[in-house]
């Protein structure tokens, strides 16, 4: 039936795009899904005007769609004198049917995305055009308390699943003119809506442009996680150490995009990006600024400080037992070695078991759902621990200085870091393996070297520490600064507006 009416082209596409809206072209094209909902209504115009509502069960709310648009087509009497579909397509584009959001496509490929979307069309065949209305109404989280990230003083509200919730999220704690969301849909098959957040006059304009071309250029098929995204926003991806922050919490994000950084949205994905960011963006706490300046500034020093515990303990175990036993008190010493009676291997041996079995331990307990999660990880330390120094396997003092890496660990606040972290320790106790001390040394100076050749968007990875004014080196880094002296915005990002009170 649909036969009689010609395909036309729209100039300027190639290949499905260029086709014009018609029911055979979304059948086609669609490929007969049983979730697509094709029904035929009559205009109130005595019948004879008849048009094709389309849409995807289960992504519209039908009743809105029932009470908005298809009763108002069916009984209203403002399309009675409708001669013509082009007559019902002007009367609803001059408001006759009211919606916030509705949009008149001619392409086939437009009324596609639309419809995937959660939009429901109505087609007309003689025109070959379609008008679509944005009635999303799929099944969304709720609002809940950040379930990665503890709150301990702020707000308890995380992002969801659902693009516009967050959008929101972020619109209402930043009531400012200036804020701007800038929508992109990537993916060449499955279209994925993508949202840049910043503020005008504040970000930098040539992070911002380059985040837009990157963007931009990504070819795939679809976005299903954030790594891919990832990826073509970072310019070393064979790291081991993260380049982008992610977080679950709204008043984190927007503290970040009132410093001039730039945030990235993703639908789907309950989490928030923050670009460009360094080393001390990983070290630091929303509830920093939640406490007086002596504890936030104590807390802050303990994460740099059981950051580094985490990083060398291990190797520089190895290496004094290995080594240079004579660093040592020779009480301690004989201690050490006392405990070590019976064990069959080396220290460094040991201390390889050991992190093994600690990280095969810490993913289990990660894998596992959350009820017995921890109670594996836990219980399970404390047996295997207490069976391998019973059975002689391995001493005490490796078991506490392992116990003592790990736990330093877990203060760090963003699990990326402390996972590049653990990857690092592995490789200084190989360095400690080989040359002792000076092996460590070694490492840690290939881990610094590395580190400073990162550079997101221009900002250093290692600053203000590098690359920066002595001064900055103090501003707000591993010393939280009073709120009165925090004028400015940090300076590494390079903002538009540098100064953060009165401007």
């Amino acid at each position: 039936m649909f036969n009689k009416f010609e395909q036309k082209t729209i100039p300027g596409c190639a290949g499905y795009e260029e086709q014009a809206v018609t029911c055979e072209g979304l059948k086609k094209e669609l490929g007969g899904s049983d979730d697509i909902v094709f029904n035929r209504i009559a205009v109130n115009n005595a019948g004879k005007l008849r048009i094709t509502v389309v849409f995807v069960d289960g992504t519209v709310d039908t009743d809105l769609a029932d009470n908005v648009v298809l009763k108002p087509l069916a009984i209203s009497d403002v399309f009675h004198e409708a001669r013509s579909e082009q007559d019902v397509i002007d009367l609803i584009m001059s408001g006759r049917i009211y919606h916030y959001k509705h949009r008149k496509r001619k392409k086939l490929c437009d009324c596609i995305d639309d419809i995937l979307s959660g939009c429901i069309a109505l087609i007309f065949d003689e025109t070959q055009q379609a008008v679509t209305f944005e009635m999303k109404g799929y099944e969304k989280r709720a609002v809940t308390e950040p379930t990665n990230e503890n709150v301990l003083k702020g707000s308890k509200e995380s992002f969801v699943e659902s693009f516009s919730v967050n959008t929101a999220l972020v619109r209402r704690r930043l009531q400012t003119k200036d804020l701007r969301v800038v929508r992109m849909d990537i993916g060449e098959r499955a279209k994925t809506a993508i949202g840049i957040i910043y503020l005008d006059g504040v970000a930098n304009r040539n992070t911002l442009s380059e985040i837009r071309q990157r963007l931009g250029g990504i070819k795939m098929d679809g976005i299903i996680s954030s790594g891919q995204i990832e990826a073509f926003l970072i310019d070393k991806p064979k790291s081991f150490f993260p380049q982008i922050l992610f977080t679950e919490r709204a008043d984190k994000f927007c503290a970040s995009i009132l410093e001039g950084r730039i945030g990235i949205i993703i639908e789907g994905i309950p989490q928030a990006y923050i670009t460009p960011v360094d080393i001390n963006s990983f070290l630091q706490a929303p509830e920093d600024y939640a406490l007086t300046f002596t504890a936030s500034s104590v807390f802050r020093l303990l994460r740099y400080i059981c950051a580094f515990v985490a990083l060398v303990t291990p190797a520089v175990y190895v290496s004094i037992l290995t080594f240079h036993q004579e660093m040592l008190p020779s009480k301690l010493v004989n201690s050490i070695v006392a405990s070590k009676q019976g064990v069959p291997f080396p220290s460094f041996i040991e201390v390889m078991l050991m992190l093994l079995a600690f990280e095969v331990l810490l993913e289990a307990g990660l894998r596992l759902p959350r009820a017995i999660g921890q109670t594996v990880s836990i219980v399970g330390a404390v047996v295997v621990g207490q069976a391998a120094i019973s059975a002689k396997i391995l001493s005490p003092s490796v078991v506490i200085t392992i116990a003592a890496a790990g736990i330093s660990g877990f203060v760090v606040p963003s699990q990326d870091l402390s996972n590049a972290i653990r990857f690092c320790r592995v490789f200084l106790v190989l360095c400690s393996i080989v040359a002792g001390l000076y092996g460590v040394v070694a490492g840690l100076i290939a881990i610094l070297y590395h580190l400073c050749s990162i550079e997101l968007f221009g900002t250093p990875y290692m600053s203000p520490f590098v690359a920066s004014e002595g001064k900055e080196m103090f501003n707000d880094t591993m010393i939280r600064r009073y709120w009165r002296k925090l004028k400015k915005r940090p300076g590494n990002i390079d903002p538009a507006d540098n100064v953060r009170q009165g401007s």
